[in-house]
């Protein structure tokens, strides 16, 4: 049989991959990283370790792979299967740095447990709604990447006839290996320990980065450390206590019918008349809120926000107890008749086990995949009509529709196209955000001009029927989207306005019209709804919002959530706390239009009272364990 590369080849080889690896590295870091002498150094050893680091578990399975293979000598495709183990291990190291940095330079944070969840959780990876050229980009990227490893092995482990391979020194390079990563460690955790940022803000560039501090020994040996408790929010495992206490319900004789239309990433300033005239029409009719929040900024919060009135933070233990809002049960319980429908999934986010966890399968309908967002979009308002028309009008019923039109890659039929240019391919991966902004933007306000058209219909049926002055009608985004106002394109990233501000238009019979100008949230959507359902508990009982038909509603500021983030946003000052921060604490401090500030610790204590407050509800709606 062809021989086996030998322990040298196969440490050439991956020396190659992790210089390819160390390239990737080197390619996301900026000025920032290099600002300083001790910065630079930091950098440069963090970089050097943690490229090691990242292709270590396939040194060790490759020289493992590779000695019990060598005891197999019989094994005539042994030399196969080492390459194909250690192409395809390599390959893939190198396909997920590079996917990383994608995902870091998009949205601002890397590979975590919103990644993995997306990509497991069955419609995930669709919900991205990336184009046909944006899958086949990264479908080359991929092929190049392990094309690179593929003729890396082919050059290095070929048989060489009167020469000799690369001589590595394996206990030279652990040496190396150990001086590096202990030296960046120990001055990670200084920096930690005095909160020295430019350090903390590096190490931010490296995917899985494991700080180490020793703060609590470092007291102990008498040393000044700064003090970060009052920079992060810590939630401890608790059950649920929600309800807080058992609902009192006094359902009422004509119960009011409940349409609620929401739009994906549908931002505040598109409730405009040119780009949304049926809505802006419509809110001149009803409770117009201007300087709206949604509980996230991103999906699977904002929507979680609207219909339990929590922080999004509380949507894991939900999750885990398979609790639906009490919104939904108090609805089920008074015999409305569902429809539900989505132009995407109902399992990703997971709202078939949170938010509509006790619905039957019947009254839950997901259009998604094979036709344009628009076209389902205006399918499952035909479903919608439908239903209207065929219900049993002795009882009153509840509508849900998503709208997936506004979500990239931004879809609408050539009749909604009001803004121009556009960009008519839009390949995430190759297009230019600082020259090609405007033309994807417009894509994004023609595709909310379409949805406004199918808002439109449901409205004009609605008032058709006769059913506008018995129908509650609610139209809210989800969250928001950025178009690099504030550096960043998409949401998720992010907590200033563009990302999480989205139009609120709440129409109740015989409420006078209003405009609501100051802060207001998603949270306060159950509290609202609930009383005209005839629930007579405060709203403090389950949620965290407000009635926003009180004569004395006042919010002081809204509270946003995304996977491990929570956000205070206020008039003047917004902060973003780390929730259960392990190793250093990173918050970001803006103004009321999102501009940095110079001080985050100065932001923090000017809002010391609300933090109690915040931290207070986070715990409210759960009981110790033990």
């Amino acid at each position: 049989m062809s021989a086996l590369p030998s322990s040298r080849q196969l440490n050439a080889y991956f020396l190659v991959t992790w210089l390819v690896a160390l390239a990737q590295l080197f390619s996301q870091q900026g000025a920032r990283e290099y600002a300083s002498l001790a910065v630079a150094g930091w950098t440069l050893a963090a970089t050097l370790s943690y490229a090691f680091m990242y292709v270590l578990p396939s040194l060790a399975l490759g020289h493992a792979l590779r000695r019990l293979l060598d005891g197999r000598r019989t094994l005539r495709s042994a030399p196969a299967v080492l390459a194909a183990a250690m192409i395809v291990l390599t390959g893939l190291t190198q396909v997920l740095l590079f996917a990383d940095r994608v995902i870091h330079e998009m949205y601002g944070f890397h590979i975590n447990g919103f990644v993995v969840n997306l990509v497991f959780t069955p419609g995930g990876i669709a919900s991205l709604g990336a184009s046909r050229s944006t899958e086949l980009t990264a479908g080359a990227i991929i092929l190049a990447l392990c094309a690179l490893q593929a003729a890396a092995w082919l050059w290095l482990t070929r048989p060489r006839a009167g020469t000799t391979v690369w001589r590595l020194r394996g206990a030279w390079a652990v040496a190396l290996f150990i001086m590096l990563t202990t030296g960046e460690r120990i001055a990670y955790g200084y920096s930690e320990m005095s909160n020295y940022q430019p350090i903390l803000f590096a190490s931010e560039r490296f995917p899985l980065y494991q700080p180490l501090t020793f703060r609590n020994f470092a007291q102990k040996l008498g040393f000044k450390v700064d003090q970060a408790e009052a920079r992060s929010m810590q939630v401890r495992e608790e059950s649920l206590s929600y309800p807080q206490q058992p609902l009192r319900v006094t359902a009422p004789e004509r119960p009011l019918n409940i349409v609620w239309l929401v739009a994906e990433s549908l931002r505040f300033d598109m409730l405009d008349p040119k780009i949304m005239p049926r809505l802006w029409a419509f809110s001149n009719d009803a409770l117009r809120l201007e300087k709206h929040f949604s509980g996230g900024n991103m999906t699977q919060m904002g929507v979680f926000s609207m219909f339990y009135g929590l922080y999004g933070n509380y949507w894991f233990p939900m999750l885990a107890a398979r609790r639906a809002p009490v919104l939904m049960d108090v609805l089920q319980q008074q015999q409305y008749q569902f429809s539900l429908n989505t132009s995407q999934r109902f399992t990703y986010p997971a709202f078939d086990k949170t938010v509509f966890a006790n619905m039957r399968a019947e009254d839950l309908h997901p259009l998604e995949g094979g036709a344009p967002a628009w076209q389902r979009d205006v399918r499952n308002i035909d479903a919608l009509i439908n239903f209207i028309d065929k219900r049993d009008p002795a009882r009153p019923f509840m509508t849900y529709m998503f709208f997936e039109s506004t979500h990239a890659n931004y879809d609408y039929p050539p009749e909604a196209e009001i803004a121009k240019p556009v960009l008519q391919d839009f390949n995430y991966l190759t297009a230019d955000f600082g020259l090609q902004i405007g033309q994807i933007k417009n894509r994004y306000i023609n595709a909310a001009h379409h949805v406004d058209s199918q808002i439109g219909r449901m409205i004009d049926h609605l008032e058709k029927r006769g059913l506008l002055e018995n129908t509650i009608v609610i139209v809210l985004g989800d969250h928001g989207e950025e178009f690099m106002e504030r550096s960043r394109w998409g949401h998720s990233a992010e907590f200033n306005r563009f990302q999480t501000s989205t139009p609120a238009v709440i129409r109740v019979p015989s409420r006078a019209p209003r405009v609501v100008t100051g802060i207001t949230s998603h949270l306060d959507i159950p509290a609202t709804l609930m009383p005209l359902l005839g629930v007579q508990n405060p709203p403090e009982d389950y949620s965290l919002g407000h009635d926003l038909l009180s004569p004395d509603y006042h919010r002081d500021y809204a509270v946003a959530a995304d996977w491990n983030r929570l956000a205070y946003i206020g008039d003047d000052v917004k902060v973003t706390f780390p929730v259960n921060a392990i190793g250093a604490v990173r918050n970001e401090a803006t103004d009321g239009d999102d501009h940095p500030l110079a001080s985050a610790d100065e932001a923090i204590a000017s809002i010391r009272s609300a933090m109690v407050e915040i931290m207070a509800n986070l715990a409210r709606f759960s009981r110790h364990r033990g």
